[in-house]
């Protein structure tokens, strides 16, 4: 029960009061400027689904779905996310998405030798 608890403890006391904390900076930055960008739009979305995705988490670990070793696993990747999170100062570490290794698009370089491109 130790890692349950502790991952309640997290996204109750750390995790959604973050991301709360910043989807309201955002309304703040979109009221003051009278009106939403595409991209704060969309940043802005992203938060709210996190902060739902947390609070379904939350209620999957209270109904027991999530046992012990699940529990321990989702710890270690959201405090390695927000520890990574905290390098730049606007990320919350919350980015889903691997970074891309450049070596991925090898096979579609273009040689400027190559003329049949």
């Amino acid at each position: 029960m130790a890692y349950i608890t502790q991952l309640k403890h997290l996204i109750q006391t750390e995790l959604i009061p973050d991301v709360e904390d910043h989807i309201d900076e955002l309304f703040e930055g979109i009221a003051s400027a009278k009106d939403a960008t595409v991209e704060e739009r969309a940043e802005l979305e992203d938060m709210q689904a996190l902060r739902d995705e947390y609070k379904e988490l939350l209620k999957e670990l209270e109904s027991g779905d999530i046992d012990e070793e699940e529990a321990e696993q989702l710890y270690t990747e959201l405090t390695a996310m927000r520890e990574g999170g905290d390098e730049d100062e606007g990320d919350l570490g919350y980015d889903e998405e691997e970074e891309e290794d450049e070596d991925d698009y090898d096979e579609f370089d273009i040689d400027k030798e190559d003329d049949q491109y």
